[in-house]
């Protein structure tokens, strides 16, 4: 296995939830979990279960688990070295903690720039500044893909412009917004940048030293792991803040914005993902060794090029469809993931899932808390759209299949 890239069929082992007789579409709200993960969960609660910080022996493994999940989630962000990584139950908290440290440094008449394509996780704490007297403002989409413009947010963004609060990727359109360039707008007048990956990382590799983001989130569920979300800062930016948790904590890292204990059995799951990544690249990594970044980026290269195949053959039938209307770009490739949503002109969403649940596939109707684009894009918000999301363990056989059943519903 070392140095060669394992089959579909050697991928699919790795995951116990995945069935030949089941196709699972509904990755983007939550993926599945290889085995290592389960079962270094399994081993932390039966040899490990302790609170770290202490000297016995359960506790020194804790804490050293703790120290290198820290370090294997800061690896996957791309910024090992120059920023500091926060643990929390999940993305919504981080963000809504992130935000109150933030609204002290901030008076009225600022203004917050937030993206209408993000998850609502991402966008309710920030609105919630204007009873301070912060001036909220709209990065909108195109009323018919659901695509944001760069060019709509530089016209927006002006020297009162404090933070910007955006999404890389849009859970319901696929779209992959360039990091880099919201950077460079964000930067001419010395605005904070805050991106969600949640709906971006378990497709790609982050690169946050690269795009000059300030902080960037994603949950650790949408990426083959446990129940928990990360959040990346610059060292910089997180010193510029006071923290929520306990006061007498020491100033180290990220620890003051990590209110209450973590969950280390995740934290446990969570690194084991490093060795399922090993696979991936075709290089062996070790119990309890920290996957190094080249791992990780040849582990994501990997599954682009499974998933590419994935796009072409969704948007391929979609494509066919003309009684569809389809969001984001429709063609496969670097400026999307394989997460597809679409509207019928005469079958509700929630009608259309009903009747595909029908058959062995899983997939999802709704807004998906992203209802602000269907309100953007004139969708009903409450019906929304139907979704099929796929990750690289995803069949192309697969995908034909849900095809195949979504055909029938809508000649039928």
């Amino acid at each position: 296995m070392v140095g060669m890239t394992p089959s579909i069929e050697m991928i699919r082992a790795q995951f116990p939830g995945l069935r030949d007789d089941f196709a699972f579409l509904e990755n983007a709200g939550g993926s599945q979990v290889p085995g290592v993960v389960i079962d270094e969960i399994g081993r932390f609660y039966r040899e490990d279960y302790a609170q770290k910080g202490a000297t016995y022996g359960m506790s020194v493994r804790t804490t050293e688990l703790h120290d290198k999940c820290k370090v294997f989630l800061s690896r996957i962000f791309g910024g090992e070295e120059t920023g500091y990584v926060a643990v929390g139950p999940s993305a919504t908290a981080l963000f809504n903690m992130l935000a109150g440290a933030l609204r002290p440094t901030l008076r009225p008449g600022d203004e917050v720039v937030i993206s209408v394509a993000n998850h609502e996780s991402h966008v309710g704490c920030w609105e919630r500044l204007a009873e301070f007297g912060v001036v909220i403002k709209w990065w909108g989409v195109d009323e018919e893909t659901g695509l944001s413009s760069l060019d709509d947010l530089a016209a927006i963004v002006t020297e009162k412009t404090k933070v910007i609060a955006f999404t890389q990727t849009c859970n319901l359109v696929g779209d992959i917004v360039d990091a880099k360039a919201v950077v460079k707008i964000a930067e001419e007048v010395g605005a904070v940048t805050v991106m969600d990956s949640v709906a971006a990382a378990s497709h790609q590799a982050l690169f946050v030293d690269e795009w000059g983001v300030d902080f960037c989130s994603f949950s650790c569920y949408k990426v083959y792991g446990p129940h928990m979300a990360a959040m990346w800062g610059k060292k910089e930016r997180w010193s510029e803040l006071t923290g929520p948790n306990h006061k007498q904590l020491p100033d180290k890292g990220a620890m003051k914005f990590e209110l209450g204990c973590l969950s280390y059995e995740s934290m446990a799951g969570f690194l084991a993902l490093g060795r399922y990544f090993g696979f991936l690249a075709g290089e062996e990594i070790g119990f309890g060794e920290v996957a190094s970044r080249r791992v990780i980026e040849r582990a994501y290269q990997v599954m682009d090029e499974r998933e590419t195949l994935l796009e072409e053959a969704m948007l391929g039938w979609l494509n066919s469809r003309r009684d569809v209307r389809v969001l984001g770009v429709r063609t496969a490739g670097e400026d999307r993931h394989p997460t597809f949503s679409f509207r019928h002109d005469r079958l509700s969403s929630q009608e259309i899932e009903r009747r595909a649940h029908e058959h062995p596939v899983a997939l999802k109707y709704g807004n998906m808390y992203a209802w602000r684009i269907c309100e953007a894009c004139g969708i009903p918000a409450e019906d929304g759209v139907v979704r099929v999301s796929a990750v690289h363990y995803n069949t192309v056989e697969e995908i034909q299949r849900v095809c195949g059943v979504l055909e029938a519903i809508l000649n039928g």
